[in-house]
């Protein structure tokens, strides 16, 4: 006999939720640690990047300023450059920005 009427019905949800909300926890767990797996993978990824980039930038701007050269519109070729340094200073910075956030 209930004490009160539904008692032992809203005991019974109740375990029901405790044991949806612990699934629930573990589930989650899981996934961060999915999503943490895959931000070292994609760390690595823009290590290697960063470090493909210091090697390659010095290099094309080696050719494009012999190529600019070449061609005698100094002021073309060195706009250009300008440009290319300040997207890429833009770049740097919010990749810096973002990755320590």
């Amino acid at each position: 006999m209930d004490t009160v009427p539904g008692l032992r019905e809203l005991q019974g949800r109740r375990r029901e939720l405790l044991l949806e909300s612990d699934l629930n926890r573990q589930v989650l767990r899981l996934e961060l640690d999915q999503l943490t797996i895959r931000a070292s993978k994609l760390q690595r990824g823009f290590d290697w990047v960063q470090n493909a980039w210091s090697w390659a930038a010095p290099i094309t701007g080696f050719f494009l300023a012999r190529k600019f050269k070449k061609t005698g519109n100094a002021f073309a070729g060195s706009s250009f450059l300008i440009k290319a340094a300040q997207t890429g200073w833009k770049f740097w910075q919010s990749f810096r920005r973002n990755r320590t956030e």
